[in-house]
């Protein structure tokens, strides 16, 4: 299937465009309502680091920005995408939060949808039902600075994760319903935990619900969507 751009399936969609240093995060979504997101400590916008024309900074002490839980983010049993560029900027052997719903206990039944990096330096996508986690682990390990973009498929009953637009981690089984949070939606953190933020540079930040944008191998985008 094609990625698709900014359409009718696109519920989070964050450019991270804007001026240097500014700390307005804009959601370009059309196929949701407006969402506000609000910067903590210094997240900001940066031009310096960027995969097209700027990207989200996040320095790993606290910085992220979240939005209010919206019935957008509700995704159930239907078919979605998470996807995402990464530039990772150290904290080897520690895990990273780079998106999705929980409260400030990261309580499991709490949790939706959540992208990482773990101990092992690998990228994980889960999903909860319940207080059970599905997890898709990358096989390729990420210890140094670059941009690799990211892409977390729910294809009927199955999960798969796409490093550069190869599968990794296999096709690991999910027959289930995704929890529906009343958290707030992080990224660069996991919703309301403010512990273990991402710590580098991310873009193109988009959640897609109802839609499964890659089923096999692609070639990953050379534009921001739109």
């Amino acid at each position: 299937m094609a990625q698709g751009g900014n359409d009718s399936f696109t519920k989070i969609l964050l450019h991270f465009d804007g001026a240097d240093t500014s700390t307005t995060f804009t959601d370009n979504n059309t196929g949701g309502s407006a969402h506000t997101w609000t910067a903590a400590a210094t997240a900001q916008i940066d031009t310096g680091i960027a995969i097209f024309t700027a990207a989200g900074l996040f320095d790993g002490t606290g910085d992220f920005i979240t939005t209010p839980d919206h019935a957008d983010f509700t995704i159930g049993a239907s078919e979605f995408t998470v996807d995402f560029w990464f530039n990772r900027a150290g904290g080897d052997g520690g895990a990273r939060f780079i998106g999705g719903q929980s409260d400030s206990a990261a309580t499991a039944t709490t949790r939706t949808v959540q992208l990482n990096e773990g101990a092992t330096n690998v990228i994980q996508g889960s999903v909860f039902e319940g207080a059970v986690a599905t997890t898709v682990s990358s096989t390729t390990t990420f210890t140094a600075t670059g941009w690799h973009h990211v892409a977390f498929v729910r294809t009927g009953n199955i999960l798969r994760l796409f490093i550069d637009g190869v599968q990794e981690g296999g096709d690991v089984a999910f027959s289930g319903t995704v929890n529906d949070s009343t958290n707030a939606f992080g990224v660069g953190c996991l919703g309301e935990l403010t512990t273990l933020t991402w710590n580098g540079s991310l873009d193109e930040f988009r959640l897609s619900v109802g839609v499964a944008r890659w089923t096999a191998n692609f070639t990953p985008p050379t534009s921001p969507y739109s």
